[in-house]
């Protein structure tokens, strides 16, 4: 697991953790403000990690569509591209450099969705639903994963 990625899954753990020991604990109290309160924590730490969450995901998805290209393209090659259409991208270049399926594909509406909540979230709207934070890290390491594949490729060069 790349060690962004490691570090993010830590501290969500963590965190989540303690938010869960307090929402137990204000449960054995039988206290509902306290519970309401720790609920609403547990609320905005699973919103700000998956905005994190996706963030990682999202440049791993940003790399990958322009892995091909020289370090100074790269950069900033798919910056301001539309995600869906780094999304293309980044699987086309596993497809044409791998010669495979890409494993994490079928996966394409879920992530594309989650562009759609990540918006909300980032923009201070409230979300209409949220993504399991620990899958969205989970599919960031995939395509992290794949990111690596494909760098080894390219630097076999062709076959």
């Amino acid at each position: 697991m790349k060690s962004e990625l490691d570090s993010l899954v830590r501290s969500y753990t963590r965190l989540s953790h303690d938010i869960g020991g307090r929402i137990n604990f204000a449960c054995d109290l039988d206290n509902d403000d306290a519970l309401a309160i720790a609920e609403q924590e547990k609320a905005h730490l699973d919103q700000a990690f998956f905005v994190l969450s996706f963030a990682a995901l999202e440049r791993q998805v940003t790399l990958l569509a322009s892995a091909r290209l020289g370090e100074e393209a790269r950069r900033d090659a798919m910056r301001d591209a539309p995600f869906e259409r780094r999304w293309q991208a980044c699987v086309q270049v596993v497809e044409e450099t791998l010669g495979t399926d890409v494993r994490w594909k079928g996966k394409e509406r879920e992530i594309l969705s989650w562009y759609k909540i990540r918006n909300f979230v980032a923009h201070g709207e409230p979300p209409t639903q949220l993504a399991d934070v620990p899958t969205v890290l989970y599919q960031a390491n995939e395509v992290a994963g794949t990111l690596d594949d494909v760098n080894h490729a390219l630097a076999r060069g062709p076959v």
